[in-house]
């Protein structure tokens, strides 16, 4: 020591803790393995009291659970993608592999609580299955929340049923999404603890051992880490298991890493200022209670400094950082009780021994010249170390967390695997879809709100950053085939088109008819000249008969003289017997009967000159009728002849026009233009949109939902943007509309990063604020000195900004890998606790150094 007068002196706990050193020491090492022994391992507790991931009062959990329960589906934010990927394009075989995975998975109600089987419908199959027809994929909800063990169990037994299901020859399953990667990441980040924390014991045994130069003292060092570390995790892990805290896999990896790092820096903390009182001649008791003295309120403060640093997480909103608070602080809490009991036991232990007597003098020349430059030329050290700073926190400004866990985890991983087969075919983003969802107050299973169904869908589909949206109007993406109205219009005129052979040959006719009319007045104006000479010759032929009347009734009168005058000779004819046996008296008998006929023919003759009178009064009426009959008909000709020109004109120009309706509607078809939407009422009684209605539409009807995906990947600042755009787009769009004050939801990877990096910044507000506070406090307390405080807290700020900012330089700049969005968050709250110590410890020491004045001091 350099300072006479700050000889530590004999305080009693250093002095128990001396005298109780073997018992303490052995009482340690009975408890880490009574706790290695009854207590289960810090993984497997975390594996069955594993905590969800999700904040339960985050707008994107609450609205997934609401979209489940509208929809009589899910409660839960768990999903999975099962993907077939084939060699070829997927065939009768595949469909049936198909069929029988999601036959399975709907059995599976343990595991399994809804299966969205859109490629089993032809409605929306087109909309499940890749462009090139080789890959198809269904969207499962599973039990259990994310993160915690009945998501991965759900997980786990989803994989069982894919690989349990015979696959056709070159096709394959697998088994993809965030739920999936997150259960993956667990699996092998419990795996990768055991080799995490081994690389770390062997890089802290090849540092103590290059630096002391002594493999005792180096194993005895491990010895006690390793103690430590066994108390910490089964004083957790027994926490854990009693239900008292909440594990994550993070909270384990923190609780470990935390703990080896805490209890190496405390055993060299301890041994170094052992080494250096040995160094100035110190005997072995005596340099042991200066190491304590002169460590002790570092490693409390230190201790105390983390440990509040890792409770003040416990105020954070997320599961990530609040899960890690109580278990890294009883973590440290034990690590610290251990390092102030076990360390100094095991140091009075050995040193008794000269186990732990420096082996080479302390060679304290090149740390004298750093002192002597920062004390000589202090400013252009502050200038140089500005500088770095200045460098650091530009960088920092750059930083853009990354989500991707798929950078930051195997590549030959199951979940990235399933991944990599996916995005062969899909794009990232059709693994992880946004759920919207838009709640009215009455059903909206009519053409009106279709209408605004629709324009909310084209809304979100024409924002930045959106590359699809499906709903009941657009099942496949793109509004439904034939729903525009041009095409509806050019369907109508369809018609036109279809009966133009029909009325083309009708109009055909009618010039047929014409021709047919003009021969028929041609024949009409013929029968008129006939029927001129008919009129004539039957007025001739009355005038004649009358002649003839005369004639007759004068021969009749004659006849009647003859008659009178030979009566008495005809009565002889009569009254004959045998008149007909006589020829000559039956031939005048005959005579005289022919001349009594002469009556009856005159009675005739005149019966038929009254008919002959009537019919000569007629002639010249119909006659008079043939002109008006002849003109009636050449104004029928001509007006079937106007009537021709007239629709043929008409029907010419109804198909050029149908023609260019039907191509107009044909073009708006192809185009799968979304400007003018419509669907007719008669659709809804259509049973492929009733399917549709089922799946896209709660069963009240109040309720209707999107699937958005993204452009690229949800889980990045781009995608994050993109959440709040659908927000808005969907306000923009039922404004002034019936569903104008409809509740929305969104749901999703996108959203639920979205809300986790609100989240972020708000518990990184709160946690440093708490750290801060709570550092200075402490070292308030512990240095007496407000300034001492300040510079501590100050210094350890810009530090932390500093290697936040050369990190992001190094990782995200320079290599290109990227920050993960938890790191630099836990780097702040941590680096702010374990920072201090280091700060601590060098006021400590300058305050010890002091009195022979500052540059000496320093």
């Amino acid at each position: 020591m350099s300072n006479p007068h700050l000889q530590p002196r004999l305080p009693r706990i250093p002095r128990l803790i001396r005298g109780l050193s073997l018992p303490i020491t052995l009482g340690w090492l009975f408890i880490a393995v009574a706790l290695g022994v009854l207590s289960p391992s810090l993984d497997d507790v975390a594996a069955k009291h594993s905590v969800p991931m999700t904040p339960r009062d985050a707008p994107a959990f609450k609205s997934m659970m609401h979209i489940g329960d509208k929809f009589n589906e899910f409660h839960t934010d768990s999903t999975a993608m099962v993907v077939l990927e084939g060699q070829d394009k997927l065939g009768d075989s595949a469909h049936d592999f198909y069929n029988r995975i999601v036959s399975k998975l709907k059995d599976d109600r343990a595991h399994v609580q809804n299966v969205q089987d859109f490629w089993g419908d032809p409605l929306t199959a087109a909309g499940s299955q890749s462009p090139d027809g080789k890959a198809a994929y269904v969207q499962v909800f599973l039990n259990g929340a994310q993160g915690t063990t009945p998501s991965h169990e759900s997980v786990a037994a989803v994989r069982k049923i894919v690989t349990d299901t015979p696959a056709p020859p070159g096709v394959k399953a697998y088994v993809a999404g965030n739920t999936v990667l997150n259960a993956d990441t667990s699996i092998v980040g419990h795996k990768s603890m055991a080799t995490m924390a081994l690389v770390s014991i062997v890089v802290i045994f090849v540092m103590l051992l290059v630096v002391y130069r002594s493999i005792v003292t180096t194993i005895l060092c491990l010895v006690v880490i390793g103690i430590e570390l066994f108390a910490a995790q089964g004083v957790t892990a027994t926490a854990g298991n009693l239900n008292i805290i909440g594990l994550t896999p993070y909270a384990v990896s923190m609780v470990t890493m935390l703990s080896i790092a805490a209890g190496t820096d405390y055993i060299i903390f301890l041994l170094g200022r052992y080494h250096e009182a040995r160094s100035i001649g110190q005997n072995r008791e005596e340099a042991f209670y200066t190491a304590y003295h002169g460590v002790s309120h570092v490693i409390l403060g230190s201790g105390l400094t983390i440990a509040g640093a890792c409770l003040c997480l416990t105020a954070a909103r997320l599961p990530y950082f609040q899960t890690m608070g109580l278990p890294c602080a009883i973590a440290l809490l034990v690590i610290v009780f251990a390092a102030l009991t076990l360390a100094p036991a095991v140091l009075a232990v050995g040193s008794r021994f000269g186990l732990f007597d420096p082996k080479r003098a302390v060679d304290v020349r090149g740390w004298r010249k750093v002192g002597t430059a920062v004390v000589r030329w202090p400013k252009p050290i502050i200038v140089v170390t500005a500088a770095i700073a200045v460098i650091g926190f530009i960088s920092l400004l750059t930083y853009v967390p990354n989500y991707d866990d798929q950078k930051f985890t195997p590549k030959d991983m199951p979940a990235n695997v399933a991944m990599t087969a996916a995005e062969r075919h899909f794009s990232q983003a059709r693994m992880n879809p946004e759920l919207l969802m838009v709640e009215a107050d009455h059903d909206l299973r009519d053409p009106a709100d279709m209408l605004v169904i629709d324009r909310i869908a084209k809304s979100v589909f024409h924002l930045r950053g959106i590359e699809r949206v499906q709903t009941i109007t657009r099942p496949l993406g793109a509004p439904i085939e034939h729903s525009s109205i041009p095409f509806q219009i050019a369907m109508q005129n369809s018609g036109t088109l279809q009966t133009a052979k029909f009325m083309n040959d009708t109009m055909a006719n009618m010039l047929e008819q014409a021709d047919e009319l003009d021969k028929t007045i041609a024949v009409m104006e013929h029968m008129y000249g006939v029927m001129k000479e008919l009129t004539a010759t039957t007025h001739s032929m009355v005038g004649r008969t009358h002649e003839m009347v005369d004639t007759t009734n004068e021969l009749r009168d004659h006849i009647a003289d003859f008659d009178d005058f030979f009566r008495p000779i005809r009565s002889y004819f009569y009254w004959e017997k045998h008149c007909f046996d006589i020829p000559v008296c039956w031939s005048m008998r005959s005579l005289f009967d022919a001349l009594d006929g002469i009556d009856e023919l005159s009675d005739q003759i005149s019966g038929l000159t009254v008919d002959l009178d009537h019919m000569d009064r007629l002639m010249p009426q119909l006659l008079a009728d043939f002109p008006k009959t002849i003109d009636s008909m050449k104004t029928m000709r001509n007006f079937m002849l106007s009537t021709h020109s007239t629709m043929a004109g008409i029907q010419a120009h109804q198909q050029e026009g149908a023609e260019g309706s039907t191509l107009m509607g044909q073009y708006f078809d192809e185009a799968k233009n979304d400007d003018s939407f419509y669907l007719p009422p008669e659709v809804f009684k259509n049973p492929d949109f009733k399917r549709g209605l089922k799946m896209f539409v709660s069963p009240d009807g109040t309720a209707v939902r999107f699937i958005i995906t993204h452009q690229g990947d949800p889980a990045s600042v781009e995608g994050i943007k993109h959440v709040a755009g659908v927000k808005d787009a969907v306000a923009d769009a039922i404004k002034g509309t019936p569903l104008e004050s409809s509740k929305v939801y969104l749901a999703g990877t996108g959203s639920m990063y979205s809300d986790m990096q609100e989240g972020v910044i708000i518990d990184l507000l709160v946690a440093g604020i708490s750290c801060l506070i709570l550092i200075f406090g402490i070292m308030l307390i512990i240095t007496r000195s407000v300034v001492a405080a300040l510079v501590i807290v100050g210094t350890v700020a810009a530090s932390l900004g500093t290697a936040c900012g050369l990190s992001v330089l190094m990782w995200q700049d320079l290599i290109g890998l990227g920050v993960q969005w938890i790191v630099l968050p836990l780097s702040i709250v941590i680096l702010l606790a374990v920072g201090s110590d280091y700060n601590l410890l060098l006021v400590s020491r300058l305050k010890e150094e002091i009195p022979a004045g500052l540059n000496t001091g320093i």
